[in-house]
């Protein structure tokens, strides 16, 4: 049996007053808009009981996004979304698309750590081009995509 991981969220940060220092348990998940308000006001977190798992936080360095897209198939679905991501200056991880029966889906797994746009704006922009092609497309931080599908 695996133990849940606790989430560190935006509110529990908000509650910190400036360059305070939180300890979290070894393997805590941060969520990104967390991690923006820690770096913002230079709160200091430390890991309990696994001294790696601060460096293996820092390493990581990288923010994943889950997007899907599903849709009747037509020309153009993988162009219009990797050219909204390329804009944006995401870089796609791994893709997998497939059609089925005339419906087409995707998965990407997308790294966000040189996004020239925010989450929300990212996320507006690829809900607006699939409304306008029929499509839906979602995105999803990858931390909740895996937080909301754990076993």
């Amino acid at each position: 049996m695996t133990s849940m991981k606790d989430v560190i969220t935006k509110a529990k940060i908000a509650a910190l007053p400036d360059h305070a220092e939180l300890r979290v348990a070894a393997g805590s998940v941060v969520t990104r808009s967390a991690r923006e308000l820690i770096a913002a006001r230079g709160i200091n977190l430390r890991f309990d009981d696994d001294p790696a798992a601060e460096a293996q936080e820092e390493e990581r360095g990288t923010e994943h996004a889950i997007a899907t897209v599903i849709g009747r198939d037509q020309v153009g679905i993988i162009a219009l979304v990797s050219g909204i991501l390329a804009a944006s200056h995401v870089n796609i991880l791994d893709i997998s698309q497939t059609v089925l029966q005339g419906f087409f889906a995707m998965v990407m797994i997308l790294d966000l750590s040189r996004s020239q746009s925010d989450f929300a704006e990212l996320q507006q922009k690829l809900e607006k081009a699939g409304e306008e092609m029929g499509l839906k497309i979602t995105l999803q931080h990858e931390d909740v995509f895996q937080y909301m599908h754990r076993v």
